[in-house]
């Protein structure tokens, strides 16, 4: 059912279902017990509106396969999704103190892990991997547009406690730095960078990116334009930072979402 729900809407292969279940070892019946599987399925969720005369219920044959029948918005996260998509929009635009509100609105969508109760097969774990790398790739990109705002202060104690779960993620190393410099911390800012680049260097054999240096030689310089942002909008700052999203933190670092050469 989570493998459906996960591609709700598109057809999931026979082939896939057995995978899901069996991995590389299905038995020589696994296609049968698939269908059996199906069955079940589709008693339990339309047995109580099936009979002559009534449409396709919500789980449909197709194409060698099924596909399970959601209306928009039905999933919470596909729910979550748009939420993402809309305030990655509005940042686009610019309207930073909207982008926030809605970004933290769709964090509060999570409740913990997902699936924790659900055993997963690889094709599940896989789909799973991309939504948590999408769901923290939303975080710092709120974190960002925070700062724009001047709530350096406010965003400090988040900042800590995520670079100290996530102490190889570039992104939010680099915002910690900005919050910690803007509050007149230049030396724990620049601790935050020699952490990092001492992990970088024992645990990936890799150096801090181009643009992580260069704001650690702009924090160094004391340059004008890491100053706290002045007017609501706050852009002075953070016109070093790019706006992409940022990688995951489980995986390794790229260069994206840092100082601009």
């Amino acid at each position: 059912m989570s493998l459906l729900a996960f591609n709700a809407n598109h057809v999931v292969s026979v082939a896939q279902i057995v995978e899901e279940i069996w991995e590389y070892r299905p038995p020589s019946s696994a296609v049968a017990a698939v269908h059996t599987y199906v069955m079940q399925l589709r008693r339990s969720l339309d047995g109580a509106r099936r009979g002559p005369g009534r449409g396709p219920g919500r789980l449909q044959t197709r194409d060698q396969g099924y596909v399970l029948k959601l209306d928009p918005g039905e999933l919470d996260l596909h729910r979550y999704e748009q939420q993402v998509r809309a305030a990655r929009a509005t940042l686009m635009a610019g309207e930073y103190a909207e982008a926030v509100e809605q970004l933290r609105a769709a964090e509060t969508m999570w409740t913990g892990p997902m699936l924790v109760d659900v055993p997963t097969g690889p094709l599940l774990r896989a789909a799973i991997e991309v939504v948590e790398r999408d769901r923290l790739d939303a975080v710092p990109q709120r974190l960002g547009a925070e700062l724009r705002l001047g709530r350096h202060h406010e965003i400090l104690g988040e900042l800590t406690a995520l670079v100290h779960q996530y102490g190889t993620h570039e992104g939010l190393v680099a915002h910690l730095m900005l919050a910690l410099y803007q509050s007149g911390r230049q030396a724990d800012a620049l601790m935050a960078y020699h952490r990092l680049r001492a992990r970088l260097r024992e645990e990936l054999d890799t150096k801090p990116s181009a643009r992580l240096q260069l704001l650690h030689t702009h924090m160094l310089s004391g340059h004008p334009r890491l100053e706290p942002p002045s007017s609501a909008r706050g852009r002075q700052s953070l016109d070093l930072l790019a706006q992409r999203t940022l990688t995951a933190p489980c995986g390794p670092v790229r260069d994206d979402g840092l100082v601009r050469a």
